[in-house]
């Protein structure tokens, strides 16, 4: 070791010479011993140009290895994780911004400073971001982009000139020329996990650009997919008010018609300034005058109903019931029509139902819902209101459905018949079924509901028994019978309904029971609920770790739960 040859020399000196001169030497000697184990040693040895490489190898290796033994729950503040740090950081940040490094060394540096997160590497993240490239260092952009996101994450960003950067940065990327799709995913996580506040007025101006081609495939991934997309969700997260109307713009833009999800969460997030905005677009109102008329048939109505039936407010309640009297085509009054269902029910909103079905032609097909028939459409999502008046009425037009209807309405119409119908009504729906030919999965899922809805009757208690065993994996039809008992509970709810729904919505992971209890709770919260959004947000946040799917329709109805509250 370095050390042993000091004071072997230093031994040596003492053993052969006399006077004064000898003591002087060896004194000279000891002070130029260091502790090889010491990260102080090889951070004052970057400043040497020949042991620099060496040195940023060797504390990248006492880092890790100081996170291999620490002990603490936050390793970083573990003490001898801390040394390495306290000695390190600032030194090797110093040399990525001032020495002229090889690429490889350069590569390395970085990476060691993106694991070590610790915000006085800050200004090294700020350099890669501003040196930014194509094909020259990328991978330092990556790096870069990784250790910003642990800072953002560890709430120990506080460099401005790294936040504006990293913007800087990704407003100039283009992924169509990145080599690597890690450095695409990692620097769209980067700007998104840092959100900061002065990002707001950046982001709408991104979307409030023109698609320059929108008939080119890397212009779509550049322009909407990454700055357009990216910029969409940072102003919902930041809730950044700001961006409302170029929201709401980028819904009536046809180029942009790929960004509709995303836009429609973030007017989710920011309901109260979103729903009178939506509402004056969707009447075709001041600015938006001149966008709808672009668009034949009002077909841009729907495209605005959307979030206004997600957002579920009075205000929008009504602007989609004023919309859908008026509509002229049957798209508009199927899709509307269907919106209504996401409102807690009301006779008014049946009524209106119905009315818009018996305008439709039963040969429609609605091309945005993929050529279905209209009529079969609304038998099918009529379930939403969970009223079981609707059986009949369903039972009815499948019933008198001719030509294509006809064929299209039972598979629709029937499992929302059977979701719905009560125990007297039950024989009724089983003759419907009865009637389709072959083995017909209706014919299982009518089965399953029936042996429940046989078993417990108007038993609330019954039912949730049903919910506590195991929901079947297969066949596909047999967890129906779990569906049928949340819709059983719904029509004969009691007052401490609502609370056990919840601790089954904890409970359960099936995807498609869940999403019938969320649809449950939803209906008997027609005042919203913010303790219970708060509590499914939570449940997303573990779900989404653990991979399990259904978070993002947990998340849409936290939201809805969130934004009815008056």
């Amino acid at each position: 070791m370095r050390k042993t040859a000091c004071l072997v020399s230093m031994v040596s000196h003492l053993r052969l010479g006399l006077g004064m001169f000898t003591l002087v030497a060896a004194s000279t000697s000891l002070a130029a011993c260091a502790d090889e184990n010491d990260p102080a040693t090889w951070a004052k040895r970057l400043d040497e140009p020949a042991q620099r490489v060496e040195a940023i190898k060797r504390l990248d290796g006492m880092f890790n290895q100081a996170m291999g033994s620490a002990s603490t729950s936050d390793k970083r503040e573990d003490p001898a994780v801390k040394k390495v740090l306290d000695a390190a950081v600032e030194p090797l940040a110093k040399t990525y911004t001032t020495a002229q490094l090889d690429d490889k060394t350069r590569k390395e540096l970085i990476k060691s400073l993106a694991d070590m997160g610790d915000p006085r590497a800050a200004p090294a993240f700020a350099k890669a971001f501003k040196d930014y490239e194509p094909g020259k260092n990328d991978e330092d952009v990556k790096f870069a982009s990784q250790g910003t996101t642990r800072l953002a994450k560890d709430s120990k960003l506080t460099d401005q000139n790294l936040v504006d950067a990293l913007w800087d940065c990704f407003a100039k990327f283009q992924p169509s020329k990145a080599k690597s799709i890690n450095l695409v995913k990692d620097l769209q996580t980067a700007v998104k996990t840092v959100k900061h506040p002065s990002y707001g007025p950046k982001a709408v101006a991104l979307l409030s650009r023109p698609i320059s081609n929108p008939e080119s495939p890397e212009v779509g991934m550049d322009e909407l997919q990454f700055w357009q997309l990216t910029a969409a969700q940072i102003v919902g997260d930041l809730k950044f008010t700001g961006a409302v109307k170029p929201l709401v713009t980028v819904l009536m833009t046809p180029t942009k018609k790929a960004l509709t999800f995303p836009v429609r969460l973030a007017l989710h997030k920011m309901y109260v300034e979103a729903t009178p905005e939506l509402v004056k677009a969707l009447k075709g109102e001041g600015d938006y005058q001149k966008l709808a008329e672009t668009y034949p048939e009002k077909a841009y109505l729907p495209l605005i109903a959307e979030p206004l039936a997600y957002i579920s407010r009075p205000a929008g309640r009504d602007a989609i019931l004023e919309a859908l009297a008026s509509a002229t085509t049957d798209q508009n009054r199927t899709l509307l029509a269907s919106y209504l269902t996401y409102f807690p029910t009301e006779p008014k909103l049946i009524k209106a139902y119905t009315d818009a079905y018996a305008k439709i032609s039963p040969s429609s097909a609605i091309a945005l819902l993929g050529g279905r028939n209209g009529h079969a459409v609304l038998a099918g999502n009529a379930s939403g209101f969970f009223d079981p008046s609707l059986t009949d009425w369903i039972l009815k037009e499948i019933a008198s459905a001719k030509g294509d209807a006809a064929d299209s309405m039972p598979p629709e119409g029937l499992p929302a018949a059977t979701k719905i119908m009560t125990f007297e009504q039950a024989k009724a729906v089983g003759d419907a079924v009865a009637k389709i030919p072959g083995q017909a999965i209706e014919k299982d899922v009518y089965k399953a509901a029936f042996t429940v809805t046989e078993k417990c009757k108007k038993d609330v208690g019954c039912y949730f028994g049903v919910l506590d065993t195991p929901v079947p994996s297969s066949p596909p039809a047999a967890k129906f019978g779990h569906i049928k008992a949340v819709y059983m509970i719904v029509e004969n709810a009691g007052a401490d309904t609502k609370a056990k729904l919840g601790e089954r919505i904890e409970r359960i992971k099936d995807g498609s029971v869940r999403l019938a209890l969320l649809e449950a709770y939803d209906h008997l919260s027609p005042q919203g609920d913010a303790a219970f959004a708060d509590k499914l947000e939570k449940m997303v946040e573990t779900d989404r770790g653990a991979g399990i799917a259904g978070a993002d329709e947990m998340y849409r109805f936290a939201l809805k739960l969130r934004s009815r509250v008056p």
